[in-house]
């Protein structure tokens, strides 16, 4: 008999799983010396519609990719969140971070005990090889992207994201609020014979050299960073 064939659950990383906005702004005041600018966001698109030197920028990102994901806190309750997701959907980690960046990003997925079945790294989130059902990201490019598309989109809340209001998406709080939120309107939907997958460290070897998609696809140096 063969094996139920999970809808997937495309998931964003940056300010979505991992809290990436604070080290943007430690990056900046610590190559300029200043304090970070009063009502500005380096997430989703802050810093490339910013008046900041271009290549101030440049550095910022490259940093970020260089040394920063390490150190990246998760977002309370995601992995507890994904784990019982995961028996329901295929998880499927779509981010914008440059392809050079995957040992590292890999590794931090690893580390925190995130499950998952595929990663991607490109600016096209809608254009990889998945049948996403349904996404979870906090930048307005690709949640209009995956609105485009008639996916069940999920925002996680915030500041830059405010400005989302269509009754077609669902602004989420946090990862706790995700979840109740699948329980209350899908519980009674989701399969049950589900069955097991492998874990985060056994995925790890299989993903470390596939990259999903050609790097062609992703501008290795692109200052614009839709994570």
């Amino acid at each position: 008999m063969p094996s139920m064939i999970r809808p997937c659950f495309a998931v964003d990383i940056d300010n979505v799983l991992g809290r990436a906005e604070p080290e943007f702004q430690r990056l900046f005041q610590e190559l300029t010396g200043t304090l970070w600018p009063v009502g500005m966001y380096g997430s989703a698109g802050g810093l490339d519609t910013s008046q900041i030197d271009r290549e101030l920028i440049e550095e910022i990102f490259s940093r970020f990719h260089e040394e920063s994901i390490p150190r990246l806190p998760l977002f309370p309750g995601a992995k507890q969140a994904l784990a019982v997701i995961h028996r329901r959907y295929r998880i499927i980690i779509v981010t914008a971070r440059r392809p050079h960046s995957r040992p590292q990003t890999l590794q931090w997925l690893v580390s925190h005990g995130i499950p998952f079945d595929a990663l991607y790294h490109t600016e096209e989130k809608t254009e990889i090889p998945e049948s996403i059902t349904a996404a979870i990201d906090d930048h307005p490019y690709h949640i209009q992207g995956y609105r485009a598309l008639g996916m069940q989109v999920f925002v996680m809340d915030q500041p830059w994201n405010r400005e989302i209001e269509h009754s077609d998406v669902i602004r989420v709080k946090g990862w706790d609020s995700l979840l109740q939120w699948l329980h209350v309107r899908h519980v009674g939907h989701w399969p049950k014979n589900i069955p097991e997958y492998p874990s985060p460290q056994q995925l790890f070897s299989s993903h470390l050299n596939n990259t999903s998609i050609p790097a062609s696809r992703v501008p290795m140096g692109c200052i614009n960073q839709r994570a």
